[in-house]
């Protein structure tokens, strides 16, 4: 309702450039004050079209038709009631009843749509299906793309085709899976219409720009995709750089898939550190590695260290020394095949690497000894060499293609033609000093590999950033975000919008302030109740916006305690955390 502010924020969103610009309007009274926004930017030079959010109230979507260029609809709230997220019983006439007033509701906005020339988004969010899709598909990628469907099919009924569509989750693998279910089914159903992808609530931060690498950057390499929208709790100018280098990076010829898309059951890969950048290997590498010094000195070693929560299952490195000793009994690690006698005195538990032509030679070591062989053309994984690696099954299988997305699936289904078994690690090398366009580019374009389950493991090398355990980092994040590992507590936020009555950014940070160290949690931050609960529904605990300077706090999707004066949440909170989990706040 602050016209001149959304105008002024609208402009330095168009000036970092963004090229559609999308306003909240909860009600009517805000959809008719679109009208002034957007003559205040026509005068101003500024053609960008607009886009309104509607959210519960159908009637705002009818007004905003008049006004802006598309409005987007959610079908889990436009017409149907809200979710209760509990089990219930739909008879078959209840559920044909109910498609019938969604019909009819829908027909007089599209109609409303055509006679303006507004295009349309439907905008399918996992977290707020309604209770009739839930009742027949659960929470489901299956759910929220029937829940797509049955307003496709009125559009094709009627004959408007000035239609997008997006389905987003906070949760990347949930969200890639419903885009690829839905392209799939409109195929299918002979339908084609254009897809705007997102992951929704990525948060902030690194963490918020990986999550949206990941989910956005699989499809856009798969060559699904048509417009995006990275959403992060910043300030919204900033969501677009983030999009248009991701945009940059993933901008290859479309990805031809030979038959299904290739599946893993790897639901935990390690991580190999890379070392090889290191003069010396000391105590400040060690602690930094995130290994722990023991209680009990070792009789013969003197002291040994402990793996901690973060430490990598296997570390790189072409220095030798006795800090090698100390290493925990579980961690390996991994030398050139040159310096394994030496490497062998100061550690037993050493692997080695080698090339193809090298592993074909035949690596003279004893059969205990881990062998790792790269492969670093998909062309040399051929029928000689899968012969060898079928005699020997336990060698590890490095593949190193760089940033191929491509290449890596081709290779996953070179070995499934070829019927070898071996265990795989992802090794990514990569220059340039600039981290936060190496992070969007290495998660962007080898993430979706873990969202399917295929590789055992990731080695990132990045060679002109010096801090090695810069990319050790980012490995930990990719498979966070990935959802395949847990190193640190994770947060979901929403990037906040007309609806969040309170200080989203500002709580956002004092929240991982107070309980960032809860390494096993999730814990989500959310602006409003339209998705909050929903979206939030797989988090542990929820600090959701009521309105007025009021939070609700939920432990998963229970409400525990509503209305908590916002001055109070956080300390609320930590005692919620406290009376239901066994850890220390």
């Amino acid at each position: 309702m602050d016209t001149e502010a959304c105008v002024e924020q609208a402009i330095r969103i168009i000036e970092a450039g963004g090229e559609l610009v999308r306003i909240t309007a909860p009600g009517v009274k805000d959809a008719e004050n679109l009208k002034y926004i957007h003559k205040a930017l026509r005068e101003r030079g500024y053609d960008t079209p607009l886009s309104a959010d509607i959210h519960f109230i159908s009637d705002a979507a009818l007004v905003a038709a008049q006004y802006v260029e598309k409005v987007r609809i959610n079908p889990g709230n436009f017409v149907d009631r809200r979710a209760t997220f509990q089990e219930l019983n739909y008879s078959d006439e209840a559920y044909a009843a109910e498609l019938v007033v969604l019909k009819k509701r829908f027909t007089e906005f599209l109609d409303i749509c055509r006679q303006y020339g507004t295009a349309v988004r439907i905008g399918t969010n996992h977290g707020s299906l309604s209770d009739r899709i839930m009742s027949r598909y659960g929470d489901t990628p299956a759910g929220m793309v029937e829940a797509t469907l049955e307003y496709l099919r009125v559009c094709q009924s009627e004959h408007f085709d000035h239609v997008v569509i997006s389905l987003k989750s906070s949760d990347c693998r949930l969200m890639v899976e419903a885009v690829r279910l839905l392209a799939k089914k409109m195929n299918s159903e002979g339908m084609e219409y254009p897809l705007h992808l997102g992951v929704t609530e990525a948060g902030e931060g690194e963490d918020g720009r990986i999550r949206s690498a990941i989910g956005i950057g699989t499809l856009l390499n798969e060559g699904i995709g048509d417009t995006i929208r990275v959403s992060l709790t910043e300030a919204p100018e900033k969501e677009i750089p983030v999009a248009r280098a991701l945009v940059g990076i993933c901008s290859q010829p479309k990805f031809e898939k030979s038959g299904e898309l290739l599946k893993g059951d790897c639901s935990r890969p390690i991580i190999v550190a890379d070392l090889s950048s290191l003069d010396v290997m000391d105590e400040a590498v060690s602690r930094k590695l995130g290994f722990e010094m023991g209680q009990v000195n070792d009789p013969v070693y003197g002291d040994r260290l402990h793996l901690g929560h973060k430490s990598p299952e296997m570390i790189y490195t072409e220095t030798l020394g006795p800090e090698l000793t100390k290493l925990p009994e579980e961690t390996l690690v991994i030398v050139p095949l040159s310096l394994w006698d030496m490497a062998h005195v100061y550690n037993r538990n050493t692997g080695v690497l080698c090339d193809v032509e090298e592993f074909l030679g035949g690596v003279k070591l004893e059969k205990t000894i881990p062998v790792f062989v790269q492969i670093s053309d998909k062309y040399d994984l051929d029928v000689s060499l899968a012969k060898q690696l079928k005699k020997e099954s336990d060698v590890t299988i490095v593949f190193s293609f760089g940033l191929n997305y491509h290449d890596y699936h081709d290779a996953y289904r070179q070995m499934e033609l070829l019927g070898l078994k071996n265990q795989t690690l992802l090794f990514v090398e990569m220059g340039g000093m600039d981290k936060e366009s190496v992070t969007l580019e290495i998660a962007a374009r080898v993430g979706g590999l873990f969202l399917n389950r295929l590789p055992g493991g990731l080695w990132i090398r990045t060679t002109e950033i010096p801090e090695f355990e810069y990319a050790l980092e980012l490995s930990r994040n990719i498979l966070q975000s990935a959802g395949v590992r847990r190193y640190k507590t994770e947060f979901i936020s929403c990037p906040g919008c007309g609806r969040t009555l309170f200080d989203l950014e500002g709580t956002v940070s004092k929240v991982k302030q107070a309980f960032g160290h809860l390494q096993q949690m999730k814990i989500a931050v959310m602006g409003c109740i339209v998705n909050g609960p929903g979206e939030m529904g797989d988090a542990d605990y929820g600090y959701i916006g009521a309105g007025n300077g009021k939070v609700n706090l939920y432990k998963g999707r229970a409400l525990m305690y509503a209305a908590i004066p916002e001055e109070q949440a956080i300390e609320q909170l930590r005692v919620l955390i406290a009376e239901k989990s066994s850890v220390d706040v």
